[in-house]
C-alpha cells in the first residue's frame, strides 16, 4: 500500500526559479518538477535564508510505494 510523506520546495520570489541540490550547494531551475524536495520545513527555511533574499515555500505530499 502506498503512503504519503510531506515535502517542501523553495522558490525565489524575484526570479521565480526553484532551488535544487547541486554538488554540495544549490542550483536554480525554472521547472517545478526539477525542484529539490526538502524533508523538513526547517531545512527548507534555512536553505531559503542562506541563498535568497525573498522566497516562498510550498508544502505538499508525495506518494511512496
Amino acid at each position: 500500500m502506498a503512503s504519503l510523506r510531506p515535502v517542501w520546495i523553495v522558490q525565489d520570489r524575484d526570479s521565480g526559479l526553484f532551488l535544487f541540490p547541486d554538488d554540495g550547494t544549490v542550483g536554480f531551475t525554472r521547472m517545478v518538477n526539477d525542484a529539490g524536495l526538502f524533508d523538513s520545513e526547517e531545512a527548507a527555511v534555512e536553505t531559503a535564508i542562506d541563498f535568497l533574499d525573498r522566497w516562498l515555500i510550498f508544502s505538499f505530499f508525495v506518494r511512496e510505494e
